[in-house]
């Protein structure tokens, strides 16, 4: 079983830690575990915090 198409006969697969999917430690490194799809999803998600809190302190709607 291949982990993924750049390298054929390679199968070192590890387990995201949030989804649960296998993802190719060698092709897309990560020190938290985590695969690329969780990690951008992460990242949206404290963007919007991001903006909502600096929303909430220019205008005080709290």
């Amino acid at each position: 079983m291949t982990c993924c198409d750049n390298q054929p006969g390679h199968t070192h697969q590890k387990t995201c830690r949030i989804c649960r999917s296998e993802y190719c430690h060698d092709c897309h490194p990560s020190r938290l575990g985590i695969c690329d799809k969780c990690g951008y999803k992460i990242l949206i998600v404290l963007v919007a915090v991001m903006v909502i809190m600096s929303y909430i302190a220019w205008f005080g709607v709290l």
